[in-house]
């Protein structure tokens, strides 16, 4: 493995990230092989594309040349789906026409065995006296919302929305999943990128790249294994201070043996990746949903200065789970300040859950609602915010209230909001626009909060 670090790292990078030109090699016609999706996924690229395949002169409506060599134009990035024994001549190709970015999708390599490590290394080499980076191998390449480029087999993710969250991930199907799910909820990516074998770019300058990228303020990651766990701890050090890192490491079982031979790493002793995570200042999360829920709420809000949290909801139940999640992860439900709780006793009758969490079940009135909820945001002992909300006909009526508490407050406010998708998805966009991340669940809202909280306490400590 070689890492080049440094400006000319992250130049190096962002030549990869922001191509100008794109040549697919192993461009298809055929819907069965991977270069024709690979090629699809490019359609509305505002770039240069060229197909490259000896057997045909046009691909998909496009021009197509026998070798990258003879493509007339200047090619910046190379994406590379050939069987793996044909990678290294292909990419001697590449760096003699100057390419300076590859993507090999292709596997076969490290991750199989000791013959493809050694076809791995050979590419390391070519690329290496070119001057040349690469993603991959074994990768499904990556998505650049801000540049409308898809270099993907997934042509489904080029419906991400631009964002400012990027995702970085040794599993293309991990990678996927949370995609899938930002596109469900309409939440914005800013990158989204699969490592595969990590033969050169690899965790570290990803996060030192990305920690200077204007378009990304949250980094999402997934870990099987780490080759360098002291640069990961050094660079991810760095981040944190300039962007929250949230990780989920897998392969916490003691037999892990898949994670080893899935992109050709050893997962490890999860004890010692939770370790380097606490020393490092990372969020660590247990589930990919949980990723998600966590990055989007550091896209959102900025973290509390506290672990505090005031939980107000229409019932009982769901508020219980909510506090017993956070309790559970060292958060608190503090009592609120006497004046508080003297004028939440005014407002609610006695069979009223009147302390924190607080229940609305039997007050319910979108005034006394409101009216809770500004006293609640406004007690000196409160930190962040909780509302739980089932549908209801007035729902709507709320949600600009609301949004106009949240801003007066200058706290952070989470909202779960539990109904058909079909009548909540209005209101779920006006409080989101409004700066309100709603999730579906009282455990999502709630381990959201828990991330949230921890990144405070990152921001709080030296590391």
């Amino acid at each position: 493995m070689f890492l080049v670090v440094g400006l000319g790292s992250m130049e190096s990078l962002k030549r990869l990230f922001y191509p100008r030109s794109v040549a697919v090699i192993g461009a298809s016609d055929n819907p069965f092989k991977m270069g024709y999706h690979c090629l699809r996924s490019l359609i509305g690229f505002r770039g240069a594309v060229y197909p490259v395949n000896p057997n045909a002169s046009t691909i998909q409506g496009f021009k197509a040349y026998p070798s990258i060599l003879d493509v007339p134009g200047d090619v910046d990035l190379a994406v590379i789906v050939v069987p793996a024994r044909q990678v290294p001549p292909v990419m001697e190709e590449c760096a003699g026409k100057g390419v300076k970015g590859a993507v090999i999708i292709t596997a076969g390599f490290r991750e199989t065995g000791e013959i493809g490590a050694s076809l791995q290394e050979e590419v390391v080499s070519i690329a290496k006296r070119a001057g040349m980076r690469i993603l991959g191998p074994n990768t499904f390449g990556f998505v650049n919302t801000h540049a409308g480029l898809n270099a993907t087999f997934t042509e489904t993710l080029g419906e991400l929305e631009k964002g400012d969250i990027a995702v970085v991930t040794q599993s293309g199907g991990v990678c996927h999943l949370f995609c899938y799910e930002a596109i469900t909820q309409g939440l914005g990516v800013s990158k989204a990128v699969g490592l595969g074998n990590r033969c050169d770019v690899d965790f570290p300058e990803m996060l030192d790249y990305l920690a200077s990228d204007e378009e990304t303020r949250v980094i999402a990651l997934h870990i099987e294994g780490l080759d360098n766990p002291r640069e990961f701890m050094e660079a991810a050090k760095r981040t944190v201070k300039v962007k929250p890192v949230v990780a989920y490491k897998v392969g916490r079982a003691e037999v892990n043996r898949e994670s080893m031979s899935h992109t050709g790493s050893m997962a490890g002793d999860y004890r010692l990746y939770d370790a380097l995570f606490k020393q490092s200042g990372v969020v660590d999360v247990g589930s990919v949903v949980e990723l998600l829920d966590v990055a989007k709420a550091l896209s959102f809000l900025p973290p509390p200065r506290g672990g505090r949290v005031a939980v107000v909801s229409v019932q009982a139940g769901p508020a219980i789970i909510i506090s017993d999640v956070c309790k559970s992860n060292g958060l608190t439900l503090p009592e609120f300040t006497e004046e508080t709780r003297r004028r939440i006793e005014s407002l609610l009758p006695p069979m009223t859950i009147r302390s924190n969490p607080v229940d609305l079940a039997f007050a319910y009135s979108v005034e006394t609602f409101m009216e809770v909820i500004r006293l609640v945001a406004d007690d000196s002992n409160v930190d962040v915010v909780v509302v739980f909300q089932l549908h209801h006909p007035v729902a709507p009526v709320m949600v600009d209230e609301l949004v106009g508490v949240f801003r007066e407050s200058g706290k952070p406010f989470l909202f779960c909001f539990n109904a058909p998708r079909s009548r909540s998805r209005e209101e779920v966009e006006r409080l989101e626009k409004g700066g309100i991340p709603v999730y579906p669940t009282p455990e999502r809202v709630a381990r959201a909060v828990v991330g949230l909280v921890k990144y405070g306490r990152v921001l709080r400590k030296p590391l």
